[in-house]
């Protein structure tokens, strides 16, 4: 009886002595996703988010970061996220839009990007690829592309009111009422450009004449040199580019006396008397979602918006902008940001008379994003 009584006894202790060193497994996990300060930072199944605790992000551009327009654009960001966020920026020139770009890309994740900016159009399905390599990179996409999805956002600025804006401008400052407008290739987001300049012009001149050509390209020195010679020949006194590289163009006009606008990056240094303004990114509304990236809280967007979500702003004025026309201006971008002018309200036609919005009628961006018409006023051809 007391060796049964004993080996119970052992039973029992042996039973404690388990439960003791597994007791543990019982235990709720500490989840430090759950902890403040780390909200969001693992996604479901506990692995990190994209981009978290991001130490480098990489750029790659189309062009030279010196061309004081779309490249220097990208540069600017570069230097702002790196001061108010502290993260390293890698800048890549003169990235073909080819399929090569995607080595490109793999190099900079190699180098520990694990945010990646591609700035151009022509980098959208190769960056879609890369992206569905590496969902532990975060991607953020400049132009509006449709591959929207787990680790590949897109945060646009819309250009029309801050457009609208310089064509107010170019109306003030013009004393012959011929203005130039330079474009690249006749898609939407130019054409758009265009109507929108020509529509603020018109605000202050009705009958107020802009002369559109287009290059055929974003950067052809040769070709934006006879253009900007031809259209200052005709009498425009104010010339405007839709153009990744404006150098040559401002150039140009200042040994030819005539103001110019940039286009994308403010240039004011290059030549202040001559400079006016530009349709520029104001990046203070893209750094919040860079930083919940580099917090560990990413989530997919699919942003378009203006000057109401600080995506899109004027640039520096140039010296020779009078101060009451500084004034008009800020009442004028009041108004678009209150929404109680719209630039496409209707009625607007378009060169050949027809009508393109209805009286009274606000296109939606969707609508306005599908632009392919020249508004009335408007001298040239998208052929």
């Amino acid at each position: 009886m007391k060796k049964r009584l004993l080996s119970l006894f052992l039973a029992a202790v042996l039973l404690l002595a388990l439960a003791a060193c597994n007791g543990d497994t019982n235990k709720t996990p500490d989840n430090s996703s759950d902890q403040p300060g780390n909200s969001g930072s693992q996604d479901t199944q506990g692995s990190a988010k994209p981009g978290a605790g991001a130490k480098k992000m990489g750029i790659i551009l189309g062009g030279t970061k010196d061309d004081y327009g779309f490249n220097l654009n990208f540069v600017q960001l570069a230097e702002q996220a790196e001061a108010e966020l502290g993260i390293e920026v890698v800048l890549k020139e003169n990235v073909p839009m080819t399929s090569d770009c995607e080595g490109v890309m793999e190099e900079l994740i190699a180098q520990g990007c694990t945010i990646l900016f591609p700035s151009q159009f022509g980098y959208m399905e190769y960056s879609k690829n890369v992206a569905d390599r590496h969902p532990e990179v975060a991607f953020f996409s400049f132009p509006i592309t449709d591959y929207v999805g787990d680790n590949f956002s897109v945060i646009h600025g819309e250009v029309q009111d801050v457009w609208y804006l310089n064509g107010v401008l170019a109306a003030e400052c013009s004393t012959t009422d011929k203005i130039g407008f330079i474009g690249s290739l006749p898609i939407p987001d130019v054409i758009v450009a265009i109507d929108a300049f020509a529509l603020g012009a018109q605000s202050v001149k009705p009958d107020i004449k802009v002369t559109a050509v287009f290059t055929g390209s974003w950067s052809d020195v040769g070709l934006q040199t006879t253009s900007v010679n031809q259209l200052i020949d005709s009498g425009c006194d104010i010339i405007a580019p839709f153009q990744d590289s404006i150098k040559t163009i401002m150039e140009i006009c200042r040994s030819r006396g005539v103001r110019c606008f940039g286009c994308n990056a403010d240039a004011y240094e290059l030549a202040p008397d001559t400079w006016l303004s530009a349709c520029i990114t104001d990046w203070s509304g893209y750094l919040p979602y860079l930083k919940q990236t580099i917090d560990g809280n990413y989530e997919t967007v699919n942003i378009s918006g203006g000057m109401e979500l600080n995506l899109i702003t004027q640039a520096t004025y140039g010296d020779s902008v009078p101060t009451e026309t500084i004034k008009k201006l800020d009442a004028v971008r009041e108004q678009l940001i209150n929404k109680e002018i719209a630039v496409f309200e209707g009625p607007i036609y378009a060169q050949d008379g027809s009508v393109m919005f209805e009286e009274g009628y606000r296109p939606t961006i969707e609508e306005i994003n599908v632009i392919d018409s020249l508004v009335q006023g408007v001298d040239g051809s998208l052929n």
